[in-house]
């Protein structure tokens, strides 16, 4: 089943987890008509929690970058070396390049927030706790 347009209806699998969609960014351009950008600066970070039953709203927390937050590994999320080609090699890049940048987040505002499936409270959430930042 495919969603409509507009439609944000999460969709299950096996009625027990929800479907999680995996976008990269040479899509962006063609599904959403947006740019890739060349280049960036952080003002925060974001720690978002989603909960069904609740409210969108800014919690308590204290959490900050650690080494889950990196795609790092002899094995990383987006391609498992299923034949061993990688040869060990991290392609999150070297552990203290991963510390000298979580060090440097560390630095600036955290929030954390929860989100729910009720994506204009949501948005409106995230736009408010982004003008804080």
């Amino acid at each position: 089943m495919r969603p409509c347009a507009g439609d944000h209806t999460p969709l299950w699998e096996n009625a027990k987890r929800e479907r999680k969609v995996q976008v990269f960014p040479d899509q962006f351009p063609g599904l959403f008509d947006a740019p890739l950008a060349t280049g960036g600066r952080a003002a925060g970070l974001l720690f978002p929690q989603v909960d069904t039953d609740a409210s969108p709203d800014v919690v308590d927390g204290t959490r900050t970058l650690g080494e889950a937050d990196f795609m790092s590994g002899a094995t990383e999320d987006r391609y498992p070396d299923v034949f061993g080609q990688a040869q060990g090699v991290d392609g999150g890049g070297r552990e203290s390049a991963r510390a000298e940048v979580a060090a440097r987040l560390a630095m600036l505002p955290h929030r954390a927030v929860r989100l729910s499936h009720d994506v204009p409270a949501g948005a409106a959430l995230l736009g408010a706790v982004a003008d804080t930042v």
